[in-house]
């Protein structure tokens, strides 16, 4: 079987990551699979194409004129029409002819015009897998709690004063477009035929409520991670391989960058200053991720900051010499660092928020904080810290809990059955 997968970037973010896990076991389970990506951060990588170069075979000089100008006026005024138009011409391209399935990711970054779907479905089933809610909106990748998308987007209160530091993508316009854009995509999907793929029953709840709910299917298949790679660790040896010191309560924070807002880093970093001033016994929290000067910011009286962390094995180092990993998220569709930590048997904390309730079994597997604020992400850890016993109980659980739901190999195969199903056309509404 021939799958080609497109998204915004070949390795960087956790789209990437999921589409390259998958990319890899496909090939191990004797798939052919072959990667389009908007920016290539692998050069050498002979599985990955450029989709600048992939259409550039196409172009014409007005053509290149039209992507520039759509590309200007996205930018200054939010409206995507004209983006990147040459990219209408993949259908016609090598890679589309000998592709059996599409597997779409990440369409949003400007690297892709939206209005290429209608083409690319007509003629070769698309399998669309979405990383977050971006396509149900207007704008905004993770709505938090507004709703407008239900319906139709307008007026969005993400785009408004110190929300547009919140939302993502990263605005570049001043403009409010969101109301043309959803409809927009709205017209788009009428005209496509799209099965979607999703990873948490809350997602496809979301999906089943937007403008997506008359797809060909909406599927739920988890992310998956190497289990021969993220694994438990002796404890100790993975403290004194990082330098940590052998008997203290560590806590462990991760994400690309410690800027990134939704990430919640704040709101940790301040509920481990709350702990510290109560003069109680202060655990030590480690980091990886980008600092972006954040532990200016927020200087804590305990802390190790490692940087970002690339490579999967020193990642699993990490989460092992943890007692506990806090996924203090404000909004995401399943972040893959709380599904590595469950695999090497540390447990999560997370807020009460979005698909965690799914991933972390409060009490079992972890702790769900009942209130997205400082103070509760506090009360949580102070109560979890007056009892770290049943921690390291806890961490077989976790470890069994991602040998029955996020094996990499099982969800691949998950994966393969439905492309098979979708080429016999044996598909159902809603699986």
């Amino acid at each position: 079987m021939n799958i080609l997968h497109i998204n915004t970037t070949s390795h960087s973010g956790g789209a990437a990551k999921a589409m390259q896990r998958l990319h890899d076991e496909l090939l191990a389970q004797k798939n052919q699979s072959e990667i389009i990506a908007g920016w290539n951060n692998s050069p050498g990588d002979p599985y990955i194409r450029l989709m600048s170069e992939v259409v550039f075979p196409y172009h014409t000089n007005l053509s290149v004129i039209q992507s520039w100008l759509g590309s200007r006026i996205e930018a200054l005024m939010g409206l995507p029409y004209w983006t990147n138009r040459l990219t209408l011409n993949l259908p016609k391209t090598e890679l589309y002819e000998w592709a059996d399935i599409i597997d779409l990711r990440n369409l949003h970054g400007g690297y892709i015009n939206l209005w290429v779907l209608p083409g690319l479905s007509l003629g070769k089933p698309v399998v669309w897998r979405l990383p977050d809610l971006w396509a149900l909106t207007g704008y905004c990748a993770y709505p938090y709690e507004c709703k407008k998308w239900k319906e139709g987007c307008h007026d969005c209160p993400l785009l408004k004063g110190e929300n547009r530091l919140l939302v993502e993508p990263k605005p570049s316009s001043r403009w409010d477009v969101t109301k043309r854009v959803w409809r927009m995509k709205q017209q788009i999907y009428m005209e496509s035929k799209l099965h979607i793929v999703v990873n948490s029953d809350w997602m496809r709840n979301k999906v089943n409520q937007g403008i997506l709910k008359d797809s060909l299917s909406v599927n739920v298949i988890s992310n998956g991670v190497d289990l021969d790679i993220y694994r438990p660790i002796d404890k100790q040896k993975a403290r004194e391989l990082l330098g940590l010191p052998a008997n203290e309560t560590i806590l462990l924070w991760g994400a690309a960058s410690l800027g990134n807002l939704r990430k919640g880093y704040t709101y940790t970093a301040r509920a481990m200053e709350l702990i510290q001033n109560k003069g109680k016994n202060e655990p030590l929290l480690i980091t990886m991720g980008k600092k972006k000067r954040m532990d200016e910011k927020y200087p804590l009286g305990k802390v190790k900051h490692f940087g970002f962390i690339e490579d999967p094995a020193s990642q699993a180092l990490m989460y092992s010499a943890a007692d506990l990993f806090l996924c203090s998220t404000l909004a995401d569709a399943q972040p893959q660092t709380a599904v590595e930590s469950l695999a090497c048997g540390t447990p999560v904390i997370a807020y009460d928020i979005g698909p965690m309730p799914e991933l972390v079994q409060d009490g079992k597997t972890g702790f769900i904080v009942p209130e997205v604020s400082v103070e509760s992400l506090a009360a949580t850890l102070e109560e979890v810290l007056d009892n770290t016993e049943p921690l390291a109980e806890m961490g077989q659980s976790c470890r069994e809990a991602a040998e029955q739901k996020y094996d990499l190999s099982k969800q691949t195969k998950k994966y393969v059955d439905l492309y098979e199903k979708i080429l016999a056309g044996k598909t159902e509404k809603k699986t």
